[in-house]
């Protein structure tokens, strides 16, 4: 594999962890990593109000767009992985897209009444973060550490 196409992987996969751990800054900064914040973020309390269906809306389509594009290029890359990576990464990438689904659609879950799926919400965002960031370590490795290339073998 070219050297560009190196760099070009790892910075995408660079770029990705940085925005992997931003997004957990806010979550945690917004919502915090416990299933109470998540049920008073989206319902609300008397002084906060809640999510409405309108705001998750505005929320959701921006990110299904975004969240699917990222899971696809970074699936993509690993086109040029050796075969056992290639299986992996099919199964990453579908659980990445499930995870991802989840994720948004449990914010309608949590505001729609459906409290008791707190846990959905909290657990698809936390797979999410969990398989992006091995998603993106594994572009990494094989970037610089492995290689990219297919395996020529001489006849």
């Amino acid at each position: 594999m070219q050297r560009a196409y190196r760099f070009a992987i790892a910075y995408f996969a660079l770029f990705g962890l940085l925005l992997l751990a931003s997004a957990a800054a806010l979550f945690a900064s917004k919502i915090g990593f416990s299933l109470q914040g998540i049920e008073l973020y989206y319902l609300g309390s008397e002084t906060v109000p809640g999510k409405s269906p309108y705001g998750l809306l505005e929320s959701a389509v921006p990110h299904l767009g975004a969240m699917g594009l990222f899971i696809m290029v970074g699936a993509h890359f690993m086109l040029f992985a050796p075969a056992r990576a290639k299986r992996r990464t099919l199964y990453l990438a579908l659980a990445l897209f499930a995870a991802a689904l989840l994720d948004i659609a449990g914010g309608y879950f949590i505001a729609s009444g459906a409290v008791s799926l707190v846990w959905v919400k909290f657990a698809a965002y936390i797979t999410l973060s969990l398989l992006g960031t091995l998603l993106m370590l594994q572009l990494l490795y094989y970037a610089f550490w492995h290689s990219l290339s297919p395996r020529r073998h001489p006849r």
